[in-house]
């Protein structure tokens, strides 16, 4: 596991950092920005830092490749899906 990528986009970003857990494929903790403190969850594998409200991608330089909206969880369900109402 390494978390070098990670390290670098983090200060390329500016922000501060304190890690909550580390283990083998996911890394969690809290970014400080200058908007205020960030949950984010980093997957060693895919170099993916989660934000609450996106997922970046990056290389192994730390540099963002993509920028997506997080995905819901699996089954559930949204009041607006028409999918999801009741016949």
């Amino acid at each position: 596991m390494t978390v070098k990528a990670l390290t670098h986009w983090i200060i390329y970003k500016g922000y501060k950092v304190r890690f909550r857990q580390r283990g083998q494929e996911e890394i969690a903790g809290t970014l400080t920005t200058p908007e205020g403190e960030v949950p984010f969850v980093y997957r060693v594998a895919a170099m993916q830092v989660r934000l609450p409200e996106q997922w970046i991608t990056i290389n192994e330089h730390g540099w963002e490749l993509r920028r997506t909206a997080p995905k819901p969880p699996t089954g559930a369900q949204f009041p607006d899906d028409p999918s999801q109402k009741d016949n």
